[in-house]
């Protein structure tokens, strides 16, 4: 059987957050109305269904809170690879089994949605008992900063400390600024040996047991691909905690920080698209982008 042509085929971008959809001021590139409508335009000339997943590395109750503020309901890879999740599915009676949500995930509400996740990473409490011997590293864990200090990183309420820090269940949040250049490099090296990755993610570094996002969206796509009709998967990011997530995508599109240009490792990764316009800006040259290919592939 002849493969459908891509444009045909569900299109799912799967989005970094910080420093890609959201500027550093947190800021969109566009109101949350405004691109709901330009991704319901891709849709049309796209040709078939048009997803938007979040892949981030905060956690899942923050991705689902952005989620509602946006009005895009999509897939979720949370804490940098840790968790991925999807919506409970909703089977007809008929319907065969093939589909069912997983027996090893868990089903949890987040406001009236229900959420299935599957985590792939350590607990955050084995984490923290992989590390227990480096004074360093439990200083750096934003976790166990108090809250003065945690107001002055920008976590103005106990709520957002809550959704930020104490729903982490399969990473730790390292504050790279609490200790020096040369401690944070011999912690990289550490966790690497003790088979942990320590990456960064704009602002943060996050350690898990995991190598990334990508092994989260590669499970996805899986699960997605029992519904028959595998989807073409774009990815966007700009740090060094996407690679994996870029790699394992179908396109590649890379976003340019503001005065360091476009991270060298994401812009070597193969037919990767280095977008011109720096921060939120590029994700909207992204939707460019996939709506010219479609319509040129249309013509």
């Amino acid at each position: 059987m002849t493969p459908a042509p891509l444009h045909a085929r569900p299109l799912l971008i799967m989005s970094d957050v910080d420093g890609t959809l959201l500027g550093d001021d947190h800021a969109l590139p566009i109101s949350p109305t405004g691109l709901r409508e330009r991704l319901m335009r891709l849709q049309r000339t796209w040709g078939a269904s048009v997803t938007v997943g979040l892949a981030s590395s905060r956690t899942l109750r923050e991705l689902t809170v952005l989620q509602r503020a946006l009005g895009l309901y999509g897939p979720i890879i949370a804490e940098d690879g840790g968790i991925w999740a999807t919506e409970v599915a909703r089977r007809p009676a008929n319907a065969s089994s093939g589909t069912s949500n997983p027996t090893d995930a868990n089903i949890e509400n987040h406001g009236i949605r229900s959420i299935v996740s599957r985590q792939i990473s350590d607990t955050s409490e084995t984490l923290r008992d992989k590390m227990s011997d480096r004074s360093t590293f439990a200083q750096a864990d934003t976790q166990q900063r108090p809250m003065a200090a945690l107001r002055a990183l920008g976590f103005r309420t106990p709520a957002a400390v809550r959704r930020a820090l104490h729903a982490r269940r399969h990473s730790v949040l390292v504050d790279p600024l609490a200790i020096s250049a040369d401690e944070l490099e011999a912690l990289r090296q550490i966790s690497h040996d003790r088979g942990l990755q320590l990456r960064r993610g704009g602002r943060w570094f996050t350690l898990t047991s995991v190598s990334g996002k990508g092994p989260a969206l590669c499970a996805l796509r899986h699960q997605l691909d029992l519904d028959g009709v595998p989807p073409l998967v774009a990815a966007i990011g700009n740090e060094e905690n996407d690679v994996s997530l870029l790699a394992e995508a179908d396109l590649r599109f890379v976003i340019r920080n503001p005065h360091r240009g476009p991270h060298p490792v994401l812009a070597a990764l193969p037919e990767a698209i280095v977008l011109d316009a720096e921060g939120p800006g590029g994700w909207m040259q992204m939707l460019d982008y996939l709506e010219q290919r479609a319509t040129e592939a249309h013509s």
